[in-house]
């Protein structure tokens, strides 16, 4: 997909990871492209998003409820996001 000339996605915020990265478009869902080898990537059921943050080989993101979804590797844990909530975001 090249997101550059795709006047139909409305992109408010990126990040970029290790191989991969992240878009958080107005409607509160993620698009995301490059490396997939943990699942980094697979953010197309992801909604009502507020933040995205793409790391090593996992991805990050905020809904506006605060709670916190994570996806991809998680080895050391990065990933185990299930006991943060209520993030409020400045």
């Amino acid at each position: 997909m090249d997101i550059a000339r795709n006047p139909d996605i409305d992109i408010v915020a990126v990040s970029s990871g290790w191989n991969h990265s992240v878009a958080l478009k107005s409607d509160g869902t993620v698009v995301s492209f490059g490396d997939n080898s943990f699942g980094q990537c697979d953010v197309g059921n992801w909604t009502d998003i507020v933040y995205v943050s793409a790391g090593y080989y996992h991805t990050v993101g905020v809904k506006s409820d605060g709670t916190i979804i994570s996806i991809g590797k998680t080895d050391e844990g990065q990933c185990d996001v299930s006991e943060l909530l209520n993030i409020k975001l400045n």
